[in-house]
């Protein structure tokens, strides 16, 4: 019975070693391979995810006989359009209409935008923690903005329509909109900027003003201008969408009107002009990022034989001319500007609107819990769980199809001509609004209301992952290209090993914002009945009445949101930097004295050295682990009479060695709490009472320096006795 019992022992003792982590010692270079556990159990649950979602969805394509020959209706210019009372609007009716309401959503994005790139400025230098070292200060202008950034644009506009003028109302939600964004951008910049110039400026005896004026404002208003070009591209199109809320924009050419089959071909002339827009709008980019943003000037050639003036000339007619560009773009721009404060109405709602807002504000701050009952029919957990998984599901349709697309519209792997048969598809997907796409896919489906809105958020998913991909791929450097073609790789040699590695990190990175943004644009196909959250979100935004059931919805979703947010920009480290959490979390220095405890009890017990050093001590214990498994389990030589003997050997080895693992851990702790003890009673004698959190910092401090002394005093010890 013992032998048989040994042998089950050996058994799972080979199984648990296959999975355990091998140690490689190649010329003095200790290396330890772990199983790829997380890896595997990740791609399994993708997978398992996917399968259940599309289960959850039930995609349906019904209709697809009825749907193909509807389409057919989108080339059709020569029927008059029939919206309401009137059936004689002609293609040529519906293009300047088209034009007018296209100027109105450029006015309104061009103040919105300009509005909000003033207001994220103050807060993203109030929220960057490389500029203020204040926590109390940072940190919560973090979290206002992070909760400000959850609750979906067209909510603001919803709320503030009845105190606003329409005009006013687009202009400000767009700079709310804007404002969450560009702040998120600027101070995750700002914290990866090195500010020691800022610093060093004030050292020598310069203001504030002026060290920030020479050292950081010149970095800042190259990314304002970057980001604030995208964000104008993006907002266009959110501003499309306030038509759902009664703001004229180009969006109402593109909603329930318009998007029914037998005025399709007036809809396609709307979606046409505002794609021809956004050709124009990524021209005009790429034009200000070669000539201003990414410009280098050439260095000048001057004749060191000629006089002074003569250098002096020469100088000057070699200086920088995109000067003059950026006199012409910031002249447009102006203008623009000042040109658009006259399309906007700025007048505030009277005496009778105020009041109103007032009690729908009151009603606000007091949510109704009620919606929270399983059995309420509009239960926000219930239907807000749905959302997401329509989010998820367009995100990954998005992501594969925009991998395609994104790769190929590079110049670098279709050559410049096709390359642009591939991006302006990207940008035709763009630019069309969600709500649109989702009217358009009803016609599609017959029971599967919400697969309309899968498809809605997926298709505009590749447009906006695409572009992100694209520009991702013409980043890499085309040494690596070159290098591939001298060995006589394919294209699809290529795309696997010289792009897919590259861009891969960041495209994750993206999918998982792509999932957050998905979310929000749920409340916009939800006002089409895409999306059984969006749509109640919606019904409950348009009556002040009943915004106490709106505020239980946005509590949901504030919450969940959050909760996505602080989940992806975990996975996001793990993708982009290799690890979960950072080296100086307090669970993980915790497992990093687990992890060197262990290794110094193996020194202990092995006499050999220790070495202070998280892989070697990897490596030690993978060793340590691999010889009593050979030694005691898995040794064939070993007679399997003994095993008792052999057993007690082994367990009489563990108990040694957690025996001294624990003795280990105690001195540790001790150490910690003297160290910690003595460097507060210090800092309450020189800061003052009310800097509970900086004597909390230094004292912890002090207490992981004092275990890094330890483990650093050990490593001499061991050495010296191994040694003598």
């Amino acid at each position: 019975m013992q032998q048989t019992m040994f042998k089950f022992k050996r058994v799972k003792t080979n199984i648990i070693e296959y999975f355990s982590p091998k140690f490689i010692d190649i010329n003095g270079q200790k290396v330890t391979k772990k199983f790829p556990f997380l890896l595997i159990s990740t791609i399994l649950a993708s997978i398992i995810i996917v399968i259940l979602l599309f289960i959850r969805i039930k995609p349906d394509f019904q209709n697809s006989k009825t749907f193909g020959s509807l389409l057919a209706n989108f080339f059709d210019l020569s029927t008059n359009a029939e919206i309401g009372e009137k059936n004689d609007i002609t293609a040529a009716d519906t293009a300047k209409e088209s034009l007018r309401l296209l100027w109105q959503t450029i006015s309104y994005s061009i103040l919105g935008t300009i509005l909000g790139i003033v207001i994220s400025i103050p807060i993203a230098l109030l929220s960057s923690k490389n500029f203020i070292k204040t926590p109390l200060i940072y940190l919560p202008m973090r979290a206002f903005m992070s909760v400000i950034r959850t609750i979906p644009p067209i909510v603001y506009a919803y709320i503030i329509y009845f105190i606003l003028s329409p005009s006013l109302v687009a202009s400000i939600s767009i700079a709310i909109f804007v404002t969450s964004l560009m702040a998120k951008w600027l101070y995750e910049d700002l914290d990866t900027y090195d500010v020691s110039s800022y610093y060093g400026l004030q050292s020598i005896g310069n203001k504030k003003l002026i060290a920030f004026k020479t050292s950081i404002l010149p970095y800042l208003m190259k990314r304002i201008v970057s980001y604030g070009f995208y964000s104008f591209e993006m907002v266009v199109r959110f501003a499309a969408i306030l038509s759902i809320i009664g703001i004229a924009t180009i969006g109402q050419l593109m909603a329930d009107e318009y998007a029914v089959p037998r005025n399709f071909g007036h809809l396609s002339i709307a979606i046409w002009i505002l794609i021809a827009f956004m050709i124009i709008l990524e021209f005009f980019t790429f034009f200000v990022k070669k000539w201003i943003l990414d410009y280098r000037a050439k260095h000048p050639k001057i004749n060191e034989n000629a006089d002074f003036e003569t250098r002096l000339k020469q100088l000057k007619q070699q200086k920088p001319k995109n000067i003059y560009i950026k006199v012409i773009v910031s002249i447009l721009v102006f203008a623009l500007f000042i040109t658009s404060l006259f399309s906007i109405d700025f007048t505030l709602a009277n005496r009778e609107g105020l009041s109103y807002f007032r009690e729908g504000i009151n009603n606000l701050f007091h949510p109704n819990w009620s919606v929270f009952q399983w059995d309420s029919g509009d239960n926000p957990i219930i239907l807000g769980f749905e959302a997401l998984a329509i989010a998820i599901l367009a995100s990954i349709i998005g992501l594969f199809l925009s991998l395609i697309l994104g790769i190929l519209a590079s110049r670098k792997i279709t050559g410049t001509y096709v390359s642009l048969i591939f991006k302006f598809m990207i940008i035709s997907l763009r630019a069309i609004p969600t709500f649109t796409y989702a009217l358009i896919f009803l016609l599609w489906q017959k029971d599967s209301i919400i697969w309309a809105g899968v498809l809605a958020l997926g298709i505009h998913s590749i447009g906006m992952l695409g572009k992100l991909i694209n520009e991702s791929v013409d980043k890499i450097d085309d040494k690596l290209f070159q290098s591939l073609d001298s060995v006589g790789c394919s294209t699809w040699t290529k795309i696997r090993v010289g792009v897919l590695k590259e861009i891969l990190p960041q495209t994750l990175s993206n999918f998982l914002y792509r999932i957050e943004i998905n979310f929000k644009s749920t409340v916009v196909i939800g006002a089409v009945g895409a999306c059984d959250y969006g749509q109640q979100i919606n019904i409950y935004s348009i009556d002040i009445n009943n915004w106490n059931s709106l505020s239980s919805y946005l509590i949901f979703t504030i919450v969940l949101l959050l909760i996505i947010e602080q989940i992806s920009n975990i996975l996001r480290k793990k993708i982009m930097y290799g690890y979960f959490f950072e080296e100086n979390t307090f669970f993980k220095k915790l497992l990093r004295t687990k992890l060197l405890a262990k290794s110094l009890a193996i020194s202990a017990y092995s006499k050999i050295p220790f070495i202070y050093d998280n892989r070697i001590a990897k490596f030690e214990i993978a060793k340590f682990r691999n010889f009593l498994n050979n030694k005691y389990c898995l040794d064939k030589t070993l007679n399997l009479k003994d095993s008792k003997t052999i057993s007690e050997q082994h367990k009489l080895v563990i108990k040694e060695f957690k025996q001294q693992n624990h003795l280990i851990l105690l001195d540790v702790k001790e150490i910690k709490k003297t160290a910690f003890l003595t460097n507060w009673k210090e800092n309450s004698r020189q800061l003052a009472n009310w800097k509970i959190f900086k004597k909390l910092k230094y004292a912890l401090r002090a207490a992981d320096k004092s275990v890094s002394k330890y483990f650093e005093t050990k490593s001499q010890e061991t050495l010296s006795y191994v040694n003598k």
